[in-house]
């Protein structure tokens, strides 16, 4: 008995350990350094896929399909951590549904000009909130205290839904409803968005293959270009430690690492259409939507 809760004790200790030098690793932003890759897995049986995101409770990937546009054909899928098509609608009868975001204990899916609010425990659809004015929503972000952040590419704009501890005067009679935040041509047609301490980092798909990697100050709302110059079509980002982010170029399935002074390096050349990419920490993997491919795409970083 001794020895058997020794080895217990030791196992927690070193899963501890793991998760302290994980920890430290993301926050030092050791994952950077990643600017080649190699392809390992490619999963098909999906209907332009657009979205992945990745619930640790459930070890499984959530997919976004865009399917042919039409009204209900669009749905979600689930996939395991090994690639695995677990449920391939999982959530149906949507319409062209592209960014996801979990929190809590919910999915939120953007759902062409509504927000889809989702229980994962239960398996369906709790709320349809439309978000007035929009056009073509996303991708979805969370911030620190709540806050929801939807971009809108088809108006080049961001929507918020503000979280309950909101850090920003949001009049009483608009709380709990989704309200636009920032309508500007200098958004460049806002892609991917991605939340991260004071601002909201956002990849822009521009107008002729000139998209730029943004950022945006939270309560200022200035917008500053981070790329010295157009880069493309740009779909997904995701954060790398604190000072950089893998993003994604759909018109050309380039997958580049860019750090916040600007600096920017290729990673891989996929093919065209990769969307809304998703970053695995802990296994060091790009996991990448393929639209036109009817396929997701899994590359090992080195």
């Amino acid at each position: 008995m001794y020895l058997y809760e020794n080895q217990n004790l030791n196992m927690m200790k070193t899963n501890t350990f793991k998760l302290l030098l994980l920890s430290l690793m993301i926050c030092s932003g050791l994952y950077a350094q990643s600017t080649s890759a190699t392809l390992i897995k490619k999963v098909e049986g999906f209907s332009h896929p657009e979205s992945v995101v990745f619930n640790q409770d459930k070890n499984e990937y959530y997919i976004s399909n865009m399917a042919d546009r039409e009204e209900g054909d669009g749905f979600i899928s689930r996939v395991s951590a090994e690639g695995e098509i677990i449920e391939l609608k999982w959530i149906d009868g949507l319409k062209d549904p592209k960014g996801l975001l979990i929190k809590d204990d919910k999915v939120y899916v953007t759902n062409n000009t509504e927000l889809i609010e989702i229980s994962i425990a239960d398996s369906k659809i709790l709320r349809r909130i439309q978000v007035e004015g929009s056009k073509s929503l996303n991708d979805i972000t969370v911030d620190a205290v709540g806050n929801i952040f939807i971009s809108d590419s088809g108006k080049s704009a961001i929507y918020l839904m503000p979280g309950d501890s909101a850090n920003m005067m949001v009049p009483e009679d608009k709380k709990g409803e989704i309200i636009e935040y920032l309508d500007s041509t200098r958004l460049e047609y806002v892609n991917g968005l991605f939340a991260q301490k004071d601002h909201l980092y956002a990849a822009a798909w521009g107008e002729n293959n000139d998209g730029n990697f943004l950022k945006i100050d939270m309560d200022t709302r200035e917008i500053e270009k981070i790329s010295k110059e157009g880069i493309g079509n740009l779909d997904g980002v995701q954060p790398v430690g604190e000072d950089a982010f893998y993003i994604s170029d759909w018109a050309t399935g380039k997958i580049h690492l860019i750090k916040k002074d600007g600096e920017i390096t290729e990673v891989l050349t996929s093919e065209k259409s990769a969307g809304d990419i998703f970053f695995d920490v802990e296994k060091d993997q790009l996991v990448l939507p393929m639209n036109h491919q009817n396929a997701v795409w899994w590359y090992q970083l080195q």
